[in-house]
């Protein structure tokens, strides 16, 4: 469930539009009115605030946004205002620049979206870039990490619950002999992982956790992963089991007291406030000694936490 709040009488987009160039002007900008705007309207209604603002005053909100607003404060809103899949499409496109880097954010968008709303981010891809996410990820990669991500992003999995436990139990041997000998030989298991439905992957994990009594990403070979191959396979696998606690880790990750990844919250918060938040907080709760907006309200500050806060529902 999403954890934005958006009042019960929604301002007219003309309204919301002239408020929020009101906040433009004068002498510093008034980020809590922009807040108390744009963080409690939907993905429809902040579009239609955006085409009314170009409209009255002939100039972008976005551009206007990145001119007013600054630092972690001014990331995280020009992401949460693009259209949700035009939002990952630039999340993606920015990824495969620094691919063996941030490689888990191609195998997120894969993994954590459903088949109908990854096609429509690659569309998106297209519109904005002229080109396909796959040639992207193709050309920056190699070896075993473009095979697993080319089959991630290029999938259009079955996405209803209907599993076939034969296939299962036979599947789960074809990835017992792939990992078996600590070798990364896994075309097999690439094929597997990449076309299964999720549904489908979650029975064969199970059997072979029965079987083996281990699971299958503690059985990947261990050490030295120069390209970065097995924890993108890793993170695939634990995207697909259980996405609430994947990102409920990866949340808890950027928020240790080791220092706070910003990056990583603003990406997760703002993908995710508008679908299965809720549910990834009730994740993160359950794995630290407290709670989501306890972490934030610690780790972070200014109009930046207070935008985080708000996506948050607090």
């Amino acid at each position: 469930m999403a954890t934005i709040t958006v009042p019960q009488a929604v301002p007219s987009s003309a309204e919301d539009a002239a408020a929020l160039m009101k906040a433009f002007q004068g002498w510093g900008t008034d980020e809590k009115a922009v807040i108390a705007i744009l963080a409690h309207r939907n993905s429809f209604q902040r579009k239609e605030i955006m085409l009314e603002y170009e409209e009255m005053y002939n100039e972008s909100l976005i551009q206007r946004l990145q001119s007013e607003l600054s630092g972690d404060f001014e990331r995280a809103m020009y992401y949460w205002i693009l259209d949700p899949m035009e939002r990952q499409a630039v999340m993606a496109n920015a990824a495969t620049k620094c691919i063996q880097e941030e490689y888990k954010i191609i195998v997120e968008i894969a993994c954590a979206n459903s088949p109908a709303e990854l096609v429509a981010i690659k569309k998106a891809y297209h519109v904005i870039y002229k080109c396909s996410l796959e040639e992207d990820v193709a050309a920056r990669t190699r070896g075993n990490l473009r095979s697993l991500l080319l089959a991630l992003v290029s999938t259009y999995r079955y996405d209803g619950d209907d599993v076939d436990m034969g296939l299962a139990k036979s599947e789960a041997k074809i990835v017992h002999e792939a990992v078996r000998n600590g070798t990364t030989d896994h075309e097999e298991l690439i094929r597997i992982v990449g076309t299964r439905s999720k549904a489908q992957l979650k029975a064969t994990f199970i059997c072979f956790r029965e079987e083996h009594s281990t699971s299958i990403t503690k059985a990947l070979p261990h050490g030295t992963d120069r390209t970065g191959y097995l924890h993108a396979l890793r993170t695939a696998l634990r995207c697909i089991v259980d996405g609430n606690k994947y990102f409920a880790k990866v949340l808890r990750t950027a928020t240790r007291d080791s220092g706070t990844d910003e990056d990583t919250l603003t990406r997760v918060i703002v993908v995710h406030a508008e679908k299965d938040m809720k549910d990834i907080s009730a994740a993160f709760q359950k794995r630290a000694s407290c709670t989501l907006q306890q972490a934030i309200e610690k780790e972070t500050s200014g109009d930046y936490r207070s935008f985080l806060m708000a996506l948050l529902g607090s």
